[in-house]
């Protein structure tokens, strides 16, 4: 039985950590909750659908298309909504209640377009099984382990090795130094928006592939990711990644436990706690302002 939590630790975890990853990466240039990456997740699940469903693309072509069309919609939402409001001085509060306002926008699209039941991507075969410690793991679950691992390393190495993603730290550290020193600090925003967007639409894609996908699947994705990175401590990649399957081992802990019907709950309980008890995160020293 510990063996098998332990399994199913790895696999939710790894769908959080998508998450985790991505709103930690956006959190570090433009700091302030962004609801709509929630959306964006959802968007990259539903236009694969549509491709698939509606168009008849094959499924590589339709992941592909996805893919760019929620890098897209980052990049949109970024240029054309939350730009304009912090050239013009808005708060992180007021960027926050607009992103609620966008979500809810894009989430009544999604109930429009597509109604309100599960749909599902069945149009690939990934319903076989692979034997892990004596226990059998769909393979969009594995796909999903291994793009949660690929990410992590990718992103880690991108950030630590590559001039971009030294100008991404030091935004992070401080957005206002970087900009006396004379970087562009809106072209690092839109570039990053474009890696957390296809993050995000991969996440939504392999979540649509493995439980199915309904309108308000968004928000409960990015709610157990931002949890995970608070988890973690916000200040780095690596704790959002770390924090994902602290938040995945304690849900399962309480299924295990109480009942299903406790995984939510569980995970308001620990978000409460640490917010409470250790808002800087497990992992981090000093929290950014």
């Amino acid at each position: 039985m510990f063996v098998q939590l332990l399994i199913n630790t790895l696999i939710v975890g790894s769908g959080y950590g998508l998450i985790a990853m991505a709103f930690r990466l956006m959190y570090s240039v433009s700091p302030f909750f962004n609801l709509t990456l929630g959306a964006v997740a959802a968007i990259g699940a539903y236009v694969t659908f549509y491709l698939i469903s509606s168009l008849g693309f094959n499924p590589a072509s339709a992941i592909v298309l996805a893919l760019a069309f929620s890098g897209l919609v980052a990049w949109s939402l970024e240029a054309f909504v939350y730009k304009p409001m912090r050239d013009n001085g808005s708060s992180a509060m007021v960027l926050l209640v607009a992103s609620l306002g966008v979500y809810t926008i894009f989430e009544a699209l999604i109930h429009l377009l597509f109604g309100a039941q599960y749909q599902t991507l069945g149009t690939i075969n990934l319903s076989g099984q692979i034997d892990v410690w004596f226990a059998e793991i769909p393979l969009v679950q594995v796909i999903t382990i291994v793009s949660n691992a690929l990410i992590f390393i990718g992103l880690s190495w991108f950030l630590e090795h590559t001039f971009l993603g030294r100008q991404i730290r030091a935004v992070n550290d401080s957005a206002t130094l970087s900009h006396i020193i004379g970087m562009n600090n809106s072209r690092l925003i839109m570039i990053v928006s474009v890696l957390a967007g296809l993050i995000l639409g991969l996440a939504g894609i392999l979540v649509g592939y493995d439980t199915g996908m309904e309108p308000t699947m968004g928000f409960n994705l990015l709610f157990k990711g931002m949890i995970g990175a608070i988890i973690g401590g916000m200040g780095s990649l690596s704790g959002a990644f770390l924090g994902a399957f602290f938040l995945a081992f304690a849900e399962n802990l309480g299924v295990w436990v109480f009942a299903s019907e406790w995984r939510d709950v569980v995970a308001f309980v620990i978000f409460i706690t640490f917010l409470y008890f250790r808002p800087k995160g497990i992992f981090q020293k000093k929290v950014k302002n």
